[in-house]
């Protein structure tokens, strides 16, 4: 009887002892560690510093100078043209401009056939080149429109053959030929005559130039005395201009 109440006891003790280790052992949940909070600085994108050099390269169109600086300038098409005295192939040739290059439109016809430009062969005067064999780039429509140049003589030379002579003083009358070159600068009726130191003028004569260019003209002057002469052409329309050359002669008794 009494082993029977011992191992009751015992048997109670190992039930409890059992009981005990099957209870779960309750670990506290670890507390997250507090962060220091910290002020996250704000990321600004700083912007690539770009040399100005570059930055007109690229935001800087190519300077075309004829729209940049307001010039309007002319270029042959394909070969070299004529720059003429006026708006009409008829005047005189006064430069020319050649393959590649580009000559200033300060003009224009008043139909628009022909632009007046600086003298691409001398830029201190100006002249006339033909539409039809030039390309114009520019504001044409803010040129002025240049009325045509008048047309004259523009140049005389006179030769006398022999320039100096020698006779004897009984060898009177004498002879020298007198030829005369006459040059305008377009189409034109010259009126001209011939007048000499002896007191020579000859009847107005008429040139018809159907363009630019040089006619001749020629006289025998009588002569009585042994002296000094001159003796000129004298154009009295479209313009008023006189050459003349000199000559000499000299008589021995």
């Amino acid at each position: 009887m009494n082993n029977r109440y011992w191992t009751i006891i015992v048997a109670l003790i190992l039930t409890s002892c059992n009981l005990t280790a099957l209870e779960p052992t309750i670990t506290p949940a670890p507390q997250p560690t507090p962060i220091p909070a910290t002020s996250t600085p704000q990321i600004f994108s700083t912007p690539t510093i770009v040399p100005i050099e570059t930055l007109l390269a690229v935001d800087t169109p190519t300077r075309v100078p004829t729209a940049t600086l307001g010039i309007t300038l002319a270029s042959p098409r394909d070969q070299p043209v004529n720059c003429r005295f006026g708006p009409e192939v008829s005047y005189a040739i006064v430069g020319a401009l050649t393959v590649g290059g580009k000559a200033e439109v300060i003009g224009k016809s008043i139909d628009v056939t022909w632009w007046y430009v600086k003298n691409p062969s001398d830029p201190s005067n100006n002249c006339w080149l033909s539409a039809d064999f030039v390309v114009v780039t520019g504001n044409v429509d803010a040129l002025p429109v240049v009325s045509p140049p008048e047309i004259g003589v523009n140049n005389i030379q006179v030769q006398v053959d022999p320039e100096t002579l020698y006779v004897g003083c009984a060898a009177f009358p004498q002879t020298v030929s007198v030829t005369a070159q006459i040059t305008t600068n377009g189409p034109t009726l010259v009126t001209w005559r011939w007048e000499a130191s002896n007191g020579y003028v000859s009847p107005d004569e008429t040139l018809l130039f159907e363009a630019e260019g040089t006619k001749e003209v020629r006289t025998i002057l009588t002569l009585w005395s042994a002296t000094d002469y001159w003796v000129n052409v004298h154009v009295l329309i479209p313009n008023d201009r006189s050459e003349g050359a000199f000559f000499k002669i000299t008589c021995t008794p």
